[in-house]
C-alpha cells in the first residue's frame, strides 16, 4: 500500500468529526445505487451517462414524482475523500478515466504526436476529476451559438441557467481589500454548485495583475457577467463549510475554517441530496451499447451490458424500455460513439463498420474542438520568497486571476491580417476529407463568426491563468479553428473511439499561438511591474526568435487537450451539418436528445464545467417543456 502523505493523513483523520458535523459530508461516504436485478423493465426517461450533465438532468426530471428516471453510468462511485479534498486536485485519477489515446497528431512534433486523453468514467463525470477552475465565456461565445441557428441559446438565454446552477460565495473583505478582488454577485443565483474566489493568494500576484494592465489589458469587474475578456478574477468550484456545519456569509468578517473546503460537484450537489427519491434509479458499472428504435424511428429503449463483460463477445445484454425519451449525456467522445453504433451518423462510415444506417447524419463525430495549450518557463530573480502556509491549514494556491486575450490586444499589428488569412482559406485544405457540403456550409458560418470575433476586444482567443508564483506560463488556445473527429473503430465498434484532434492542422491556430508567445515575452521584458520581478526566460529562450522558429516551438511544445472536448453532436441546423436542433432533439428520429458538451457548436473561451451546468439545466427544462 502506498504511503499516505501527512496532508492526506491529516484530512482523513479530520474526516470523521467533519462528517459527523455536516450531513453533506456523510452523504459523500455512502451512496444509493440499484442492483441490476432491481431495474424496472421500463422507465419514462433513461439517461445514458451519470456524469456532470447526466446528474443535473436526472435531478430535474425526477422532481416530478409521477415520472420514473433511470441513469446508466459506465463508471462507479469514488467514495474516497480524495475527490473532495481541494488540496489534492491534481491527484492521479487514472482509475476514474477511460483509456483513450489519440491518433498521431501530424500538426505536432514527434515527441507529442500521440495525446493521452482525459475522459471521466465516474459518477459525477468531469466535475469529479477536474481542477475546479470555474469560469464562463464572454457574451459573444454564447451569442455565436444563437447566430448558428439556435434561438434562445445566446448569453441572455443561458444566464438564467448559470444563475440556477450556481451560488457565489463572496470573498472576505480582507482579501478583497489586499488584492483588489472584484466580482458581480448579480451573475449568480442560489444554485447547487458553490463557486468562490480562493482565499489565499501569493503576494506577487498583484505585480502580475498590474503588469497585464500595463500591457493594455482592460480589467473587468467579473468574467461571469458576459465580460470574460481582458483581466478579471475567476472562481473555483469549492464550498466553504465550518466545523459546526453551517454555511457562513462572507459579507461579514469571515468566520469560516477553510480546512473544510471541499469540491462542489455534480455528485454531492445534484445527486446526493435527492438520491433517495423513489422514482430515480442509478445503475453503475454498465455500458450502453445502442439505442433502440421502432419502425417509425421512435425510441423504444437501450441495450446495455455489464462493464466487467465487455471483452466477452458472448456476454448477455439487457434491454430497458423508455416510455418517453432517452437522453444521451455520455460526453463528446462517447455520445457520438453510441449514436454511430445505433445507426445514426455518417452513412459511409457506418457501412464500413457493417452497421445498418438508420439516419445518415454526417455531423455525428465531427466538429471536435478542445483547448490546446502551449507554455513558456521563466525564473524571477527578484521575486520575494514564498510565505509559509497560513495558520488555518495547507493550501494549494489556485490560479484565480485570468488574462483572456483578444487577438486584437495580443497582436495589434497583425490581427487584421490573421482574420483576412482565415477568411481567404480554401476550407477543403483544412477540414477533414469526410466533410459533406452541409458540413462545409456549417463551417463557413462558423468561420464568419470567428473571423468577426478576431477583430473584437470583447472576444478572447487565448487564456493565461496565473497565481503570482508559478514560473510556468500556460497559454490556452480558447477558440480553435481546426476541427477534429471522433469515429467508431470500424474493426471493433465496441473499442474506444478513434479520436483525432487535428491540432494545429489549420495554420491560423499556429499563428495565434505564436502571437501569444510573443505577447508574453514582450510584456515580461517591457512592463515595469514584470520587470521588477527580474524575469529570465528559460524556455524557449530568447535565442528562439522569428516566426518560423516560434511556429516550430509551438508545434513541438503543444498539448492537444485540456479535457474541454466539445462539438461532436453539434447544435446547428441539419443543413449546416448539425446533429441536434435547438431543443436538443437528434435529427431524423423521435424521443432521443443529447445533453452534454457535444452539443456546443463552438467551444466557449472558458473552462467548460460552468457552461456544462447551464446547458444541462436548460436541457432539463426543454425536456420538461418548461420555459424560464
Amino acid at each position: 500500500m502506498a504511503k499516505l502523505s501527512k496532508t492526506v493523513l491529516l484530512w482523513r483523520l479530520l474526516l470523521v468529526p467533519l462528517a459527523a458535523a455536516y450531513p453533506q459530508l456523510q452523504a459523500e461516504l455512502r451512496h444509493r445505487t440499484i442492483k441490476p436485478e432491481d431495474t424496472k423493465g421500463a422507465y419514462d426517461y433513461i439517461i445514458v451517462g451519470g456524469g456532470q450533465s447526466g446528474l443535473v438532468v436526472a435531478n430535474r426530471l425526477s422532481e416530478d414524482p409521477k415520472v420514473s428516471v433511470l441513469v446508466v453510468e459506465y463508471g462507479y462511485f469514488d467514495n474516497s475523500y480524495d475527490v473532495l479534498d481541494h488540496n489534492n486536485i491534481f491527484r492521479d485519477t487514472t482509475a476514474w478515466e477511460y483509456n483513450i489515446t489519440s491518433v498521431a497528431q501530424t500538426g505536432l512534433g514527434e515527441a507529442n504526436r500521440f495525446q493521452k486523453i482525459r475522459s471521466a468514467a465516474v459518477v459525477g463525470g468531469g466535475s469529479a476529476i477536474n481542477g475546479m477552475f470555474f469560469n464562463r465565456g464572454s457574451a459573444e461565445d454564447y451569442d455565436d451559438w444563437e447566430k448558428l441557428g439556435n434561438p434562445g441559446w445566446g448569453f441572455n438565454g443561458l444566464l438564467p441557467y448559470f444563475r440556477k446552477s450556481q451560488t457565489l460565495q463572496t470573498p472576505n473583505p480582507n482579501l478583497a481589500r489586499d488584492f483588489n478582488v472584484t466580482w458581480d454577485s448579480t451573475a449568480f443565483g442560489n444554485g447547487p454548485i458553490q463557486a468562490s474566489i480562493y482565499p489565499v493568494q501569493y503576494p506577487e500576484v498583484g505585480k502580475w495583475y498590474q503588469g497585464f494592465v500595463e500591457a493594455g489589458l482592460e480589467p473587468q469587474q467579473s468574467g461571469d457577467n458576459g465580460h470574460a475578456h481582458g483581466l478579471f478574477w475567476s472562481t473555483v468550484s469549492v464550498i466553504n463549510l465550518s466545523l459546526d456545519g453551517k454555511k457562513r456569509s462572507n459579507k461579514r468578517q469571515r468566520a469560516v475554517d477553510d480546512r473544510t473546503r471541499t469540491r462542489s460537484y455534480a455528485r454531492n450537489q445534484y445527486y446526493d441530496p435527492i438520491k433517495d427519491r423513489k422514482n430515480l434509479d442509478l445503475l453503475t458499472g454498465w455500458r450502453v451499447n445502442t439505442v433502440k428504435f421502432d419502425k417509425n424511428k421512435q425510441v423504444t429503449g437501450i441495450v446495455m451490458q455489464p462493464r466487467d463483460s465487455i471483452n466477452d463477445p458472448k456476454a448477455k445484454t439487457t434491454t430497458i424500455k423508455a416510455k418517453k425519451e432517452v437522453v444521451l449525456s455520455s460526453g463528446a467522445y462517447h455520445t457520438p460513439q453510441i449514436l454511430q453504433r445505433s445507426g445514426i451518423g455518417p452513412a459511409s462510415h457506418l457501412k464500413k463498420a457493417n452497421i445498418p444506417v438508420l439516419v445518415d447524419l454526417p455531423g455525428v463525430g465531427s466538429n471536435l474542438q478542445d483547448h490546446a495549450v502551449v507554455s513558456m518557463y521563466y525564473q524571477y530573480t527578484n521575486a520575494k520568497p514564498l510565505p509559509p502556509p497560513p495558520a488555518e491549514g495547507p493550501y494549494p494556491v489556485m490560479a484565480n486571476s485570468v488574462a483572456l486575450l483578444p487577438v486584437k490586444d495580443m497582436a495589434p499589428s497583425s490581427y487584421l491580417s490573421i482574420a483576412r488569412d482565415y477568411l481567404a482559406q480554401q476550407i477543403e485544405k483544412v477540414l477533414p476529407e469526410s466533410y459533406t457540403k452541409e458540413q462545409k456550409a456549417g463551417y463557413l458560418k462558423q468561420r464568419e463568426l470567428l473571423a468577426a470575433d478576431m477583430k473584437k476586444k470583447t472576444a478572447a482567443f487565448v487564456e493565461i491563468p496565473f497565481t503570482g508564483n508559478d514560473p510556468l506560463y500556460i497559454m490556452v488556445q480558447m477558440k480553435p479553428v481546426s476541427r477534429g473527429t471522433v469515429m467508431l473503430n470500424t474493426t471493433d465498434i465496441y473499442a474506444e473511439p478513434v479520436v483525432d484532434f487535428r491540432t494545429f492542422f489549420n495554420p491560423v491556430d499556429v499563428a495565434i499561438a505564436r502571437e501569444s508567445l510573443k505577447f508574453v515575452r514582450d510584456i515580461l521584458h517591457k512592463t515595469p511591474s514584470f520587470q521588477s520581478l527580474g524575469p529570465l526566460e528559460l524556455d524557449p529562450g530568447l535565442g528562439v526568435a522569428g516566426d518560423e522558429a516560434l511556429d516550430n516551438r509551438v508545434r513541438s511544445n503543444a498539448g492537444s487537450t485540456t479535457a474541454h472536448q466539445s462539438g461532436t453532436a453539434a447544435m446547428m441546423p441539419r443543413e449546416l451539418g448539425g446533429v441536434v436542433d435547438s431543443q436538443l432533439r437528434v435529427y431524423g428520429v423521435r424521443g432521443l436528445r443529447v445533453v452534454d458538451t457535444s452539443i456546443m457548436p463552438l467551444v466557449p473561451a472558458a473552462h467548460t464545467c460552468s457552461s456544462t451546468y447551464a446547458v444541462a439545466e436548460k436541457g432539463a427544462d426543454l425536456i420538461k417543456g418548461r420555459k424560464m
